[in-house]
């Protein structure tokens, strides 16, 4: 039985980091492998009843937290005069945080079944490969003419949050083999990937990428490396140099220009529409602090819209979502799904920090930062892939692969 449980437990987190690594290359494979995971997970701790225990904090809990008040607040405010139809994207969203809570918590809870598992290796081996792919898919999208490259994903901005965050955990892996060879594979992997992220045309990405990546080499090695400065800056001076005309001054010259239009009060630009999605969210919280229906937002966000013209192009998004994640849960679930929220980002980044749990520090870094710009847990395949990350990379490292 003990043998069968082992099998069990490598088997769903071989499947849940397969979800990973296909996220930007099929969208039926990744969901494929996320349900079996979740499936395996959820007969694994059906076998294991007797060893479960919940009274420590486990980071599954945060995330099942935020499912269920989704769904709460889809059942009891989601219906209209044709039925649960207004926005089933919280549904399916809160579906599938429940579930991912579950493999999540089995992932973790029985982390000592890792011991039959190379880890770091498996790891290397699985995110590296689907690196090398995803990479491989965008040049070759942009190759064949597509303006922003989106690999598997039929939005730009997701695919360039999700390849950043699959990117950082590539590079991380690689800075775990402690060897020169892989150091140099890194900084080349640092190149291509900052390649891709303008190649998305994504701005928060392009801005925050490096940087990310910059603070993760500093936090691992524990003090600045000069060298490892020096190879990120010309890293990213190379990038910019060859790519600066075509993609790079395009971009900047847009914000500019979208900036200085919202401030003579036009804001129907993508900068113009978000600033003014965010302004007129807030106040939907502030008038619905305990959390309010589609449709009493809407009908709000009309109003206030009406009020204050220099904000009407929110509405033409109020009916998707408000491309802040805070602020999109604040707004619809009021403040018991900021706090679920909030308790989601501090309690994961606390136990990451605790533990020197360094993927799973960044991997919650860019779920937090680039969702400042975008709503990731409303999307379904930001979804099966932070909370997979979070899984798999949510564990302890075994006593004999310890961190240096």
């Amino acid at each position: 039985m003990e043998k069968l449980k082992s099998r069990l437990y490598v088997t769903a987190f071989i499947f849940a980091a397969l979800s990973i690594a296909f996220t930007l290359l099929s969208n039926g494979r990744q969901k494929d492998f996320y349900y079996i995971a979740v499936y395996l997970s959820i007969v694994g701790m059906i076998i294991e009843r007797k060893n479960l225990s919940f009274k420590k904090f486990n980071i599954a809990y945060p995330i099942i937290l935020l499912g269920v008040i989704k769904l709460i607040w889809f059942l009891w405010l989601g219906r209209d005069s044709t039925g649960y139809n207004t926005y089933s994207d919280q549904f399916g969203a809160g579906k599938k945080l429940l579930l991912g809570g579950f493999l999540v918590f089995y992932i973790t809870h029985f982390k000592h079944y890792l011991r039959a598992l190379n880890y770091k290796n498996v790891m290397l081996a699985i995110i590296g490969i689907a690196f090398i792919l995803a990479s491989s898919y965008a040049f070759w999208q942009s190759f064949h003419g597509m303006v922003r490259v989106e690999m598997a994903i039929n939005r730009a901005t997701i695919s360039a949050y999700i390849y950043s965050t699959l990117s950082m955990i590539f590079i991380y892996f690689l800075y775990l083999q402690k060897k020169p060879t892989c150091y140099v594979i890194a900084a080349l992997s640092i190149l291509i990937s900052f390649v891709v992220i303008i190649l998305t045309g994504t701005r928060a990405a392009i801005i925050f990428h490096l940087l990310i990546i910059a603070v993760m080499t500093t936090y691992y090695f524990k003090k600045i490396h000069l060298k490892s400065m020096l190879v990120v800056l010309i890293v990213a001076i190379f990038a910019i140099f060859f790519l600066y005309k075509n993609y790079i001054y395009p971009k900047i010259e847009q914000t500019y220009d979208e900036v200085s239009l919202y401030q003579e009060g036009k804001d129907n630009t993508s900068l113009g529409a978000r600033f003014s999605m965010w302004t007129v969210g807030i106040n939907n919280f502030v008038n619905a602090p305990l959390g309010q229906s589609m449709q009493s937002r809407f009908n709000y966000s009309d109003q206030f819209t009406t009020q204050n013209p220099q904000y009407k192009s929110a509405m033409d998004f109020i009916s998707v979502h408000l491309h802040d994640e805070m602020i999109e849960t604040l707004s619809l679930q009021g403040i018991f799904g900021g706090l679920a929220l909030l308790w989601l980002y501090v309690s994961l980044c606390w136990v990451a920090l605790r533990e020197r749990n360094t993927p799973l520090l960044f991997a919650m870094n860019g779920l937090i930062v680039y969702g400042l710009s975008d709503v990731l847990l409303l999307s379904s395949e930001a979804i099966l892939f932070y909370v997979a990350v979070i899984g798999v990379c949510g564990i302890s490292f075994p006593p004999k692969q310890k961190e240096v």
